[in-house]
């Protein structure tokens, strides 16, 4: 039977507690009580199972009896760039990148991407989405998930951060190559998706001066999410099947 997991940003020494949702779930929802077996992750690869001293929804505590730690991948990683898209449009899109194995998601502001009310705490946001995510899949590795910024900027900071990296971008051109036919190797692959109004003009020159690879998905105009979604399945499947072959796991 599979043990309850739940999220816990801080897996140190012999006691750890939670709060706030975590307790709530673990209390309220999953209905555990003392001495019952529990896992908790904190999304960078650190996974403990203990025994539940205490469960009360507004605090739980937790005894470790175990810790394993994995590490972060540091090749073949795949990052989602995307414009950021309405309401719950958005949040799937983030919940199901996390199930996928997206291992970087970056909201980008487009000229055509539908304005957002500001939120000063939107990443956490996210970032409670992907947690839900991870937890429900199982997933050690929370994705990073930056917060808004213009298509320059995000670009710019991923060239920074991944310096070998391929850059595709979605394209209806019977010139570009199919992404489902598309190998590549063991480096980071970064894919661009646009508004569904276009990239304007100017991103376009920007696309072409930044070398941006185009590639196919199909023949059919993609809403943003489901753009990002085929992207990510396509890519993380590809990278799956390349690790198994070679054994890596």
């Amino acid at each position: 039977m599979t043990r309850p997991r739940f999220y816990c940003d801080a897996i140190e020494g012999e006691k750890v507690e939670l709060c706030g949702s975590e307790s709530r779930h673990l209390a309220a929802v999953r209905r555990l009580s003392s001495g019952e077996l529990v896992e908790l992750f904190d999304g960078l690869g650190k996974l403990a199972v203990g025994m539940v001293d205490k469960a009360d929804v507004r605090r739980a505590s937790v005894t470790v009896k175990q810790v394993k730690v994995l590490p972060r991948r540091t090749t073949a990683r795949i990052t989602i760039a995307v414009s950021i898209a309405k309401g719950a449009r958005f949040d799937r899109l983030l919940a199901k990148c996390t199930e996928l194995g997206v291992d970087r998601i970056c909201p980008v502001v487009f000229e055509r991407t539908v304005k957002q009310p500001e939120n000063p705490r939107v990443v956490e946001r996210w970032k409670n989405i992907a947690v839900g995510s991870a937890k429900q899949c199982r997933r050690l590795f929370l994705p990073k998930i930056d917060g808004p910024a213009p298509a320059a900027t995000a670009v710019a900071n991923l060239r920074s951060d991944f310096k070998d990296a391929r850059f595709i971008v979605g394209s209806l051109s019977s010139d570009a190559a199919f992404l489902a036919e598309t190998t590549f190797g063991g480096c980071d692959v970064v894919a661009i998706i646009g508004p569904e109004g276009g990239f304007s003009e100017q991103e376009e020159r920007f696309l072409k001066e930044q070398a941006v690879e185009q590639v196919q998905l199909g023949d059919t105009v993609l809403r943003v999410e489901t753009a990002a979604l085929a992207f990510a399945a396509i890519l993380t499947a590809r990278r799956n099947a390349v690790e198994h072959a070679s054994g890596v796991s």
